[in-house]
């Protein structure tokens, strides 16, 4: 049986004191625009860290559904749709019967071929019968977690993905070869259980590996096997209600060269030292909040290989209204950056922290903030 989220932990973010969400990027200083990395960072307060915590293990699976199991020398049926409410995603279904697996899982590979299910070949002419697959997993949220926004991120699923936390239909996503993101912390049993102490919840994830237009019996849009199911890894991630968004951060920089007679002009000239470069970076904050919060963002750029810090400075302060969001940037000037290339592939790391106190004015950043 799976350890609760708590003791799961991929990273969890040490304490700083005025600080409440920070996020990395690696920039390289070669290019004049570039975003090239985005993680978490340890730098947030301890009273709101930020967590995030592996979803792969202890997945429940099936093929089929519970009104029409899957048959292997048959074709899915005409209808593959479950329904708003079906019996897989309730908490008291009893999926004991089904396989245990961890992602990521092709769902369709281990069937065997058939010609009298595929008599058209089927998922690139591998014979492979595309039927609907399900996914269930139980966990225990913590209670500490309550006033968090909690979210699952899902990698890739093939291909038409529905999601359910305990029976109640949270999310749909009709692409196959892009990331999605679900929110949880809305639901109504989450809302209801999570402040009451530790709460156990069930997801369930309903997968039809079709990818025609009548649907599964379609033979997909691929000429190649395109597989079916949560192929690629699936994340649990806690923010606190002010926090930088997803993708939310941003940087380029711009560089001055050496040119003859010790005099700088725009563009690279091979083989020589750039004079300097300033970085340009700009952070999303979210207030998910039910106030006005007054932040500022502190940014600061390391060297390739870690090392002291070569620039740092903060935002002038700006007000986050309620449920909106605030832009922030800032230029940081470095002297003689090291250029990136194939064969020296430096990489600066761009660190940006949200803070709620000790906010100073800054001559070079800008802020624009917005209501949704």
């Amino acid at each position: 049986r799976q350890a609760p989220p708590s003791l799961l932990l991929r990273r969890r973010l040490s304490s700083l004191a005025a600080l409440s969400t920070a996020i990395s990027i690696a920039v390289s200083a070669g290019l004049s625009t570039m975003l090239l990395l985005c993680f978490p960072l340890a730098l947030v307060s301890l009273s709101a860290p930020r967590d995030e915590v592996s979803f792969d293990f202890g997945w429940r699976f099936t093929t089929g559904l519970s009104t029409h199991p899957a048959q292997s020398d048959e074709p899915p049926p005409a209808s593959a749709d479950p329904g708003l409410h079906p019996a897989e995603a309730q908490t008291g279904y009893d999926d004991s019967g089904w396989a245990e697996v961890q992602l990521p899982h092709d769902g369709l590979i281990a069937a065997a071929a058939s010609s009298a299910a595929c008599r058209d070949g089927c998922s690139g002419k591998s014979y492979i019968p595309r039927h609907v697959l399900w996914y269930r997993k139980a966990f225990t949220l913590p209670a500490e977690w309550a006033g968090s926004l909690l979210f699952l991120d899902f990698e890739g699923s093939f291909r038409k993905t529905t999601v359910w936390l305990d029976g109640e239909l949270l999310a749909a996503h009709d692409c196959g070869y892009t990331p999605f993101r679900v929110r949880l912390d809305n639901a109504t049993s989450l809302r209801r259980r999570l402040g009451s102490g530790d709460s156990a919840h069930t997801i369930a994830v309903f997968v039809d590996p079709d990818n025609g237009d009548e649907g599964a019996r379609s033979h997909g849009s691929g000429w190649w096997y395109e597989g079916g199911g949560l192929y690629r890894s699936v994340a649990l991630l806690r923010v606190p209600p002010l926090h930088i968004e997803r993708d939310g951060l941003f940087a380029y920089s711009n560089l001055s060269w050496y040119a003859s007679g010790d005099m700088e002009e725009e563009g690279e000239q091979e083989g020589e030292q750039p004079s300097g470069g300033v970085l340009h970076a700009s952070a999303a904050v979210a207030n998910a909040g039910s106030s006005a919060q007054t932040i500022c963002v502190a940014f600061s750029l390391s060297p390739p290989g870690g090392g002291r810090l070569l620039a740092a400075a903060s935002t002038a302060a700006v007000s986050v209204p309620p449920g909106g969001r605030a832009t922030v940037s800032l230029a940081l000037s470095v002297a003689e950056p090291e250029v990136w290339s194939a064969a020296s592939p430096h990489l600066y790391t761009v660190h940006a922290a949200v803070m709620q106190s000790g906010c100073a004015s800054s001559s070079s950043s800008s802020a624009s903030a917005s209501s949704s």
